[in-house]
């Protein structure tokens, strides 16, 4: 594992690197809100496949600008995706992510569906029509990060912690890192803490910034599930803090018939890092499937 980074306008896309870098790049994963590619190197390095986990826009060691208040969808992520891709993926890939980073996947498809050789998304956020409408303006915005849980938690986020085991041990079996392991818990702090100019460790994830993708809703991923692949895996999860409806994935089933859509009911919207072991074997199946 190694990191690497890219120019992009207006800034630096940072990413880690897994496998051989001198073979041609099979796989690009997409983190969830608040994370950061490091996080998911357990579930990426037992692929050894070149793969390369992207730290999205005010995430992990990218350093692009991030306007809080005028955040009002993820388009702006699925932008960057695509200026990554047109810069430097020259052949069909996979393109893989976690929660806001499979939707951010989903948004990118009308710019980089030619570079796309199977597609694999753990449970992406699937937002009711009224959260996306109300999402269009910054009022409603503010009145989101105040009355949604996750949201209003993620503003009120410590984020400056004197070091690393600090914020292990705040971080360690509790809230979304209950049932977690232990060395993915560090992987996302080494891959998300930035030492400060007096030696404390804050989060590289403002917590302002996550709190404004959370309520950032006004996207319509449905409008793009047609443009994705066959060779294509999306996984939801079922148990505490599930992110749809069976309405909505029965939808998503109707809008793209070839796409398998998976329903894993004893799974929170966290198991990707929870079950490496599983999200590994799904990437591996797409990946398989992309070269056959």
């Amino acid at each position: 594992m190694q990191r690497v980074r890219f120019e992009l306008p207006g800034g630096t896309l940072s990413a880690l690197q897994f496998g051989d870098p001198t073979t041609p790049l099979r796989l690009v994963f997409c983190h969830a809100n608040g994370f950061n590619g490091q996080s998911y190197r357990a579930v990426l390095e037992p692929l050894g496949v070149h793969a390369l986990a992207l730290d999205l826009r005010g995430h992990g060691m990218t350093d692009l600008p991030c306007d809080v208040p005028r955040l009002a969808n993820w388009q702006i992520f699925a932008d960057d995706i695509a200026e990554f891709f047109n810069r430097k993926v020259d052949a069909p890939i996979v393109l893989a992510g976690h929660s806001y980073g499979a939707v951010s996947g989903v948004l990118s498809m009308p710019q980089v569906k030619k570079k796309v050789a199977g597609y694999v998304g753990f449970d992406p956020v699937l937002v009711p029509w009224l959260f996306r409408q109300i999402a269009t303006t910054a009022s409603c915005r503010a009145y989101m990060k105040r009355r949604i849980p996750i949201a209003r938690k993620a503003g009120q986020r410590k984020s400056v912690f004197d070091d690393l085991e600090m914020a292990f041990a705040r971080y360690q079996g509790r809230g979304a890192f209950k049932g977690v392991p232990d060395g993915i818990l560090r992987d996302y702090l080494q891959g998300g803490l930035i030492e400060t100019n007096d030696g404390q460790m804050r989060l590289a994830c403002d917590p302002s910034w996550e709190q404004a993708i959370f309520a950032a809703q006004a996207h319509n991923i449905f409008r793009h599930i047609p443009l994705l692949p066959d060779n294509s895996r999306i996984v939801f999860a079922g148990a505490r803090g599930h992110v749809s409806t069976a309405g909505q994935r029965k939808r998503l089933q109707r809008l793209q018939p070839g796409v398998s859509v998976e329903f894993q009911p004893t799974y929170n919207h966290l198991f990707p890092l929870q079950e490496p072991a599983f999200a590994s074997e799904v990437l591996r199946s797409v990946l398989d499937r992309a070269v056959s």
